[in-house]
This record gives C-alpha cells, sequence and structure tokens, in this order.
C-alpha cells in the first residue's frame, strides 16, 4: 500500500463512519445530505487529481464521476424540492453508466471453469433472496427497469469476484476489485430494500440508511485506492 492509499483509506473511512453517526443523530437533515455528497464528489476529485499509468485507472475515474452525478440526484437534489426532474431515474441512469463503466475495466481474460460458476452461484446466492422479496412490489411498469439494473449489477459483481481467477490484474488488486464489487450488490440490494420493501418504504429507517453507507462509501473508496495503485497488473 503507498502513502496515496494510506491518505485515501484514512480520509473516507473515517467520514464512513461520520455519516453514520450523523444519520442516527439528525435524519434528513439538509446538512448530512451535505457532507454525504461531499464525501461523493471528493471521491472523484481524487480520484481526478490522482496519476494514471493504467487505462483501466481511466476507465474506473470516469465511473466514479458517473457516481458523483447520480449522487446529485439521489443525495443533493434532496435539499433542492423545486428541483423539476425524475430524481430516481436520473440517478438510476448514472450508476447504471458507472456499473457498464466498471465491468468494461474489469472484464479482462474471460475462462469458463469451475471458480467463475463459483463466482456466480456466490452472486446469486446473495441477490436472489431480495429480488423474491421485492418484486411483488415494483410494480411492472418499473419491473423491467429494476431487472435489467438488477442484472448489470449481478454481472458487475460477478466479473469483480472473477478478476481474483483469471490473473490479469496482480493479486492485491483483484482482491480489491472482488470485495468493492461485493460491495456494491450488497449496498444497491440495501437501497433496493429503502425503496421497495414496504416494511421501509416511505420513511426514513437509520439503521437501514447505516447498512447502505456503511458499504457504499468503502466500496468506492477501494475503487479510488486503485486508481491510485503503483501496479495495477
Amino acid at each position: 500500500m503507498n502513502n496515496v492509499q494510506r491518505r485515501v483509506l484514512s480520509t473516507f473511512l473515517p467520514l464512513t463512519v461520520l455519516i453514520l453517526i450523523l444519520d442516527n443523530i439528525y435524519p434528513c437533515s439538509n446538512a448530512v445530505y451535505y457532507v454525504k455528497y461531499t464525501t461523493t464528489v471528493s471521491l472523484f476529485l481524487t480520484a481526478f487529481a490522482l496519476r494514471k499509468k493504467y487505462p483501466e485507472q481511466i476507465l474506473m475515474t470516469t465511473a466514479v464521476f458517473f457516481v458523483a452525478a447520480a449522487d446529485f440526484f439521489f443525495v443533493f437534489s434532496r435539499t433542492m424540492p423545486e428541483l423539476n426532474v425524475n430524481r430516481e431515474v436520473a440517478g438510476t441512469l448514472f450508476f447504471l453508466l458507472a456499473y457498464l463503466t466498471l465491468i468494461y475495466a474489469w472484464q479482462k481474460k474471460i475462462r469458463q471453469n469451475r471458480n467463475e460458476i463459483l463466482a456466480a452461484l456466490v452472486v446469486t446466492t446473495i441477490y436472489t433472496p431480495s429480488f423474491l422479496k421485492l418484486y411483488p412490489h415494483i410494480g411492472w411498469t418499473l419491473l423491467p427497469g429494476a431487472a435489467f439494473f438488477g442484472l448489470v449489477l449481478c454481472y458487475l459483481a460477478w466479473t469483480a469476484l472473477c478478476t481474483v481467477f483469471r490473473g490479469y490484474f496482480l493479486p492485491r488488486a483483484s482482491y480489491c476489485i472482488a470485495l468493492a464489487g461485493l460491495l456494491m450488490l450488497i449496498s444497491d440490494l440495501g437501497v433496493a430494500h429503502a425503496v421497495f420493501n414496504p416494511a421501509f418504504a416511505g420513511r426514513f429507517v437509520p439503521w437501514l440508511s447505516n447498512f447502505i453507507w456503511a458499504t457504499y462509501v468503502p466500496a468506492w473508496t477501494l475503487v479510488v485506492c486503485l486508481i491510485a495503485e503503483d501496479k495495477l497488473k
């Protein structure tokens, strides 16, 4: 781990803890939304400022930009009730772009073997219970889009796990990619429950918000650490 990566971790992991605390003390406060969005934008600005040695690092920086754009609609726009735009659709589209960009960056040396099948089983095992729980509550108009987004999300997590077996990236980078992909999958399943689960939809649930942000920020912090990696492959 180089000095830049240490600074990234020592900055954004404490910020994650701060967000978790603030969500419980000041739920739905504009000030907390500002902290959350500032964190996301800071991740992008950090990634943008880093020197990049590999094309995959440029692609990952582009993905972090799309995430910052997505959080403008999902997070910052909550402080702007006058904004006349479908926040959920716009934010989801930017997250979709981010995930497709990461897939393009990480999908190298595909091999159809037992390890990749095992990785698919891991992703399916994590994703399926939530899908079965939520799909009756999504609605037929949103279901095709939600299913497509879920497919891309699962493919991203599968691709991230498979980097460990494919040998394109160095082992340390591969494990970071795998962990980041799993955290993204888990975080987005938390978001899906917050939006569609009748037990949580329509109200702020601090522990669920904590679950989402405790996986979301570390996932993208790992991506920024990968952008700062001296030897990616």
